[in-house]
């Protein structure tokens, strides 16, 4: 028996343990993880070692479904299976997203506290922002995440490439992190002293019981009438833990709605085709979204200066402490190509749509001076330290998908389908950040960073004139995934604005699932800051 029974031992999971077990120093609390503890792992803690850990033991390593719009190609997704979750495996980007973002969240669900302003005090909480002379109305500087501007490194290639984008009109971006993303900034990270700080690690977990390698086979859910209670969890060993005040699901926005939907919570149709029985009717695992990326990459000019990482020339000391970026552009597509966009997909469009109003970021674009392949991309970009990547992203999809289950079998994956690039919105979005790069790589500054872009067998260079043919084309050839999911309990639907599920007592869902809509950012920043409200709003019984 246990208090607080909280099933998911990543990021979302480490901090709601840790803070119950503060509010409540008497209550027993309970977290369980269905990987192992690897926090001192050197191939976990070290950053030029997170590329490795894609299709490792670590990592739960899925295939989507084939994707209509990607030429039927199954798209490789993962999240993190150690303790600490995602934390423990991602590529630390520190971003927040643009107030506009949390302001459309608060008023989908009518509340206030999930809006921007609303979130900021935990942006805060979180955070040990890396200036101490940072504004203190938007940074926190006692939080357990330290956070670090990737410059302090100095890359062969950063000034070059930010010149690239400065002389195509890039305005800068003082503060990626101040309620307002867009421009060129520097890249903000939460690598600390070139460690990785998963959240169990650096949250402490003081007093909570960790139950590593443990599997959760269904939440206990008893019904009596039309009340439906969450009293416990099943593991797949057969172990039952009851828990005596709440059950807490922070497993992310894939193996969340998996679980809830082996517990008999979801649509009767999908839980039928399984044989489960249902408990309780919501619409678990819709509304599933995702940034849709596609990665591009250069032949850099003159690679013998050890431009780029895994060239032997490559090699200043101060490298190995963070992945090699410099400066991120976020920006807004224009609006009137939006608006056509909105139009072609049956949407009725005004100038306060909250696609285009207030102004959006709707796309960002991250160079990397190093090849960052996705695996299944089937690219075979050399790794020899003479390919610069450049990530490209839509960062306020339309499009929609779901998670679903392809058994009642809990160790098997659930089925993935994302819908990538299903609307004319998203693909206009990401038309217009492609040109973007592209045009400012035919500048001069450009052209002296870039020799010629690194293609896909049969396909023709980009540039800024590239017809949409084209550039869809390589989309459904090349793109792949970012790894930043939501939406598949979303707040308003599946769970209340506590995060409650609806139609079960005594059980919540706390993590990506319950984002409503998308956030124009790296998604950790965001969890943290939901994780650290409603563990607040627990432990004052709310």
């Amino acid at each position: 028996m246990t208090d607080y029974l909280v099933l998911g031992g990543g990021l979302a999971g480490c901090v709601l343990a840790s803070r119950l077990k503060e509010y409540f120093p008497e209550a027993k609390v309970t977290l369980v993880e269905a990987g192992p503890d690897e926090h001192e792992n050197p191939l976990v803690v070290e950053p030029m070692n997170t590329p490795l850990l894609a299709n490792s033991s670590y990592q739960y390593n899925y295939r989507t479904t084939p994707q209509k719009h990607y030429d039927n190609r199954q798209i490789y997704h993962a999240g993190g299976k150690v303790l600490s979750g995602s934390t423990s495996v991602n590529y630390a980007t520190w971003t927040r997203g643009d107030k506009a973002d949390y302001d459309l969240w608060g008023r989908m669900v009518n509340d206030e506290r999930w809006s921007y302003d609303g979130q900021l005090p935990y942006f805060r909480k979180t955070e040990r922002h890396y200036d101490p002379s940072g504004d203190a109305n938007q940074h926190g500087f006692q939080g357990h995440i330290h956070t670090v501007p990737s410059l302090s490194r100095s890359y062969p290639l950063t000034e070059q490439v930010k010149a690239a984008f400065v002389d195509t009109g890039a305005q800068p971006c003082k503060d990626m992190n101040g309620g307002d993303n867009k421009g060129l900034a520097p890249h903000i990270e939460n690598w600390r002293d070139g460690k990785r700080q998963p959240a169990g690690k650096v949250y402490g977990l003081a007093g909570v019981e960790v139950l590593t390698n443990s599997i959760v086979k269904r939440i206990i859910v008893e019904k009596t009438g039309n009340d439906a209670k969450a009293t416990g969890a099943e593991l797949v060993t057969g172990r039952i833990i009851q828990a005596s005040k709440e059950v807490i699901l922070t497993c992310g926005a894939i193996r969340s709605p998996q679980i809830l939907l082996l517990s008999g919570i979801g649509p009767f149709g999908e839980l039928q085709k399984s044989g489960i029985e249902q408990i309780v009717d919501s619409n678990v695992g819709k509304n599933f979204h995702e940034h849709l990326a596609v990665t591009l990459f250069f032949k850099v000019r003159d690679p013998e200066k050890g431009l780029c990482a895994l060239h032997p020339g490559f090699n200043d000391p101060s490298y190995a402490k963070g992945f090699p970026v410099g400066y991120v552009l976020t920006e807004s597509a224009p609006s009137d190509l939006v608006k056509k966009a909105l139009e072609a997909d049956g949407e009725t469009v005004s100038d306060e749509h909250p696609q285009i109003y207030p102004s959006r970021s709707h796309y960002e674009i991250i160079p990397f001076y190093a090849a960052t392949e996705i695996p299944l991309t089937g690219m075979n970009v050399p790794l020899d330290g003479t390919i610069l990547s450049v990530g490209i992203i839509n960062l306020l999809p339309t499009s929609r998908g779901s998670v679903t289950l392809n058994s009642a079998d809990p160790t098997a994956d659930p089925a993935v389908d994302p819908n990538y690039y299903a609307t004319e919105t998203d693909r206009a979005i990401l038309r217009a950040a492609i040109r973007r790069n592209m045009l400012a790589f035919e500048t001069e500054r450009g052209r002296e960073v870039v020799a010629a872009e690194f293609l896909p067998e049969g396909y023709p260079p980009l540039t800024s004139q590239s017809t949409d043919s084209e550039i869809d084309a390589r989309v459904r050839r090349a793109a792949s995934t970012f790894y930043h999911v939501g939406g598949t309990a979303s707040m308003g639907d599946v769970v209340d604005t506590d995060c409650r599920v609806k139609g079960v007592h005594n059980l919540r869902v706390v993590d990506g699932s319950v984002f409503p809509v998308p956030i124009a950012a790296h998604y950790q920043a965001a969890n943290y800051a939901l994780a650290e409200q409603m563990a607040e709003r627990i432990g004052k019984g709310l």
